[in-house]
């Protein structure tokens, strides 16, 4: 576990590095996000915060920013399981096939996880929204761990590695990964929601300091979660006797 959670952060940033273009991806979106935030007035006092959270142009650019991460899911898994840049920036069409399936698995959970709460008062629940929006976060976070394998092996266009599979795969190793998950996660979170507190009446030259700097962090992050993929893809396929690669796969 130690030695995963090194590799973890250690891979993400071997990533930035080696692929500063595709890693600006994502920090370019979510800075976008912060304009669109600093424009509606979020920034201006927690009561502002909290009044256009839900706003629509917010939201809508939400959707983008979780395509852009999604897109770090294919470069970043490629960059740390294949040969480095020249393959995480490389089209591969079966990769590219097979993983469109996981990105639009993605989508769909994020239009649920952003609008579901307005679809479920239209239907008459609007006071069980928060406990339903709460369970589905849950559900969200353990189906992100069983399908590491699936999310993983699309990338580098295994296309053995299926939905169902990555879920056999991983089974009572879930433990492991969501463990992994919280403490690889957690540190870099708190800071990004500590970036917005401080953003928070701050001067506009601080607050947007502050927002470029948390726009970074933000792509850091993205890279992080795909890195903790990969080590729970890597350690669940190792002790089931399988292979991540498809060339390996092929040649066993």
């Amino acid at each position: 576990m130690i030695r995963a959670y090194g590799d973890v952060y250690a891979g993400a940033w071997r990533y930035a590095l080696a692929c500063p273009l595709l890693f600006a991806v994502p920090v370019v979106v979510e800075f976008i996000q912060h304009v669109i935030e600093m424009r509606i007035g979020m920034y201006d006092s927690i009561a502002a915060a909290q009044a256009v959270e839900a706003n629509g142009a917010r939201l809508g650019w939400g959707v983008v920013k979780t395509l852009s991460l999604s897109l770090a899911g294919y470069w970043v898994a490629r960059f740390l399981l294949l040969r480095g840049a020249a393959d995480a920036r490389r089209l591969d069409p079966v990769a590219v096939r097979l993983f469109a399936w996981v990105m639009l698995f993605g989508l769909a959970w994020t239009l649920v996880s952003l609008w579901g709460g307005d679809a479920m008062r239209l239907v008459g629940l609007g006071e069980q929204a928060m406990a339903i929006s709460v369970a589905l976060g849950l559900v969200g976070f353990i189906l992100s761990i069983l399908l590491a394998p699936w999310k993983i092996g699309a990338a580098i266009g295994n296309a053995e590695m299926g939905f169902v599979r990555s879920i056999g795969l991983v089974g009572w190793g879930i433990w492991w990964g969501l463990i992994l998950a919280v403490l690889a996660i957690l540190p870099p979170m708190i800071v990004h929601y500590l970036f917005a507190f401080l953003a928070i009446g701050a001067q506009p030259a601080a607050a947007w300091a502050v927002l470029a700097v948390d726009s970074v962090l933000v792509g850091y992050l993205g890279a992080i979660i795909v890195a903790i993929d990969v080590a729970i893809a890597r350690r669940a396929a190792s002790q089931a006797g399988a292979a991540l690669d498809p060339r390996v796969a092929a040649a066993a």
